[in-house]
């Protein structure tokens, strides 16, 4: 995005040494870490002039897209005690020691459990649990300037909050087309009756929307690709049934429509016979990452684990196999890449595990049993 920064020279009130420029200025500050603005802040007028602007922050965003250094990954752990609940967040470029620990999060109470929705352009989606999934409060946070927003509640909260059996799904995505945040909500009720909204940040309202949803999306994560939310859904009863047939259900933030992108009879093979299968993100691709059986051999179990990836975005033929290993133990979930393309997986639903492919190490993280995990990047975007 190009910035409308004048450049001329200034000089000082109290001799004749020239100041930077101002374009000059903005290309330093576009490349410092966001605590070192929010510093910078107070050196005078002009820079918190600057570090504000709107335009200076989306420029600021682009760049810290293109360092891989600027991920991190956020992990909120629970217990099912009375402790509160703790946050860690971790560099990409070391997971096995958290760069901040027991964070302090500004709207989290002790008695409460929390999940991530999503995270986009540094800005986390967080919803509290209730036990049967329904979210009832949720929250936009930038844990890196240390602003959050209490989402409004929505009208539909007090209308079936009594009402049991509701299934839920929820998505976080950005709208470049309006320069707006969204949160996606479909509720399902019994009789095969769904209601689906859309909650605008930039208007601090919800929307009811009149669409047909093509799938049960409530049993698996949203992954945000290309302006769009993705669901892989089943449409068995049963992931592993004989002759699983399925989809992937999309929703385009910025159009507010649903689409069904179909699988191809090959790759619908390849997930019929794997134990576990979860959509993901990898490079700007979706990615698959599949465990489809056991190694021999070992004296221990071993897990055979592979990652697919779609080629071409909306071709069904173009998934690509693009790697295989093996784990030791079951690898039993995972938990998506980090940008420097590590996999982040959970092995016999106690250990928190990271996979390199280029080296092909494993290491440990220090994460606990109840555990949720939510990539971010660093940036001054506030809700």
């Amino acid at each position: 995005m190009a910035l409308a920064y004048r450049s001329n020279r200034v000089r000082s009130s109290s001799g004749d040494d020239p100041k930077l420029p101002h374009d000059a200025v903005v290309e330093i500050l576009k490349r410092l870490p966001v605590g070192s603005l929010l510093r910078f802040r107070c050196v005078c007028r002009s820079w918190r002039s600057t570090i504000d602007d709107p335009d200076f922050v989306a420029h600021h965003l682009s760049h810290s897209a293109l360092d891989a250094s600027n991920g991190y990954l956020l992990c909120l752990d629970w217990d099912e005690g009375d402790d509160p609940v703790r946050y860690s967040l971790f560099s990409s470029e070391s997971l096995t020691r958290p760069s901040m620990s027991q964070i302090e999060i500004p709207f989290a109470a002790s008695s409460k459990r929390f999940g991530f929705v999503g995270s986009c352009n540094g800005l986390i989606c967080v919803r509290e649990m209730s036990g049967d999934g329904y979210a009832r409060s949720m929250y936009l946070w930038n844990l890196f300037t240390r602003k959050h927003r209490a989402v409004r509640r929505s009208s539909l909260d007090s209308k079936f909050r009594s009402i049991y059996n509701v299934h839920v799904a929820v998505g976080f995505g950005f709208d470049a087309r309006s320069n707006d945040y969204k949160i996606l909500r479909i509720l399902y009720f019994p009789d095969d009756i769904n209601l689906v909204e859309v909650y605008s940040l930039s208007t601090d309202s919800w929307r009811s929307l009149e669409c047909e949803v093509p799938a049960f999306c409530a049993y698996s994560p949203s992954v945000l690709l290309n302006g769009n939310l993705h669901w892989l859904v089943s449409k068995n009863d049963d992931l592993w049934t004989e002759g699983w047939s399925g989809s992937i259900v999309l929703f385009d933030v910025a159009s507010e429509v649903f689409d069904e992108m179909a699988l191809s009879e090959e790759f619908l093979q390849v997930l019929s016979i794997s134990k576990e299968v979860v959509l993901s993100a990898l490079n700007n691709l979706l990615a698959v990452c599949t465990v489809h059986g056991e190694a021999v051999g070992h004296p221990q179990p071993h897990s055979v684990c592979s990652v697919w990836v779609m080629r071409d975005y909306g071709v069904p033929e173009s998934w690509t196999k693009l790697y295989s290993f093996e784990a030791c133990g079951q690898v039993t979930g995972f938990d998506g890449f980090m940008r420097n393309g590590e996999l982040l997986m959970l092995i016999d639903d106690d250990e928190g595990v990271s996979w390199n492919p280029i080296t092909g190490q494993f290491t440990i993280l220090p994460l606990s049993r109840q555990s949720d995990l939510v990539t971010i990047i660093e940036s001054l975007v506030s809700p």
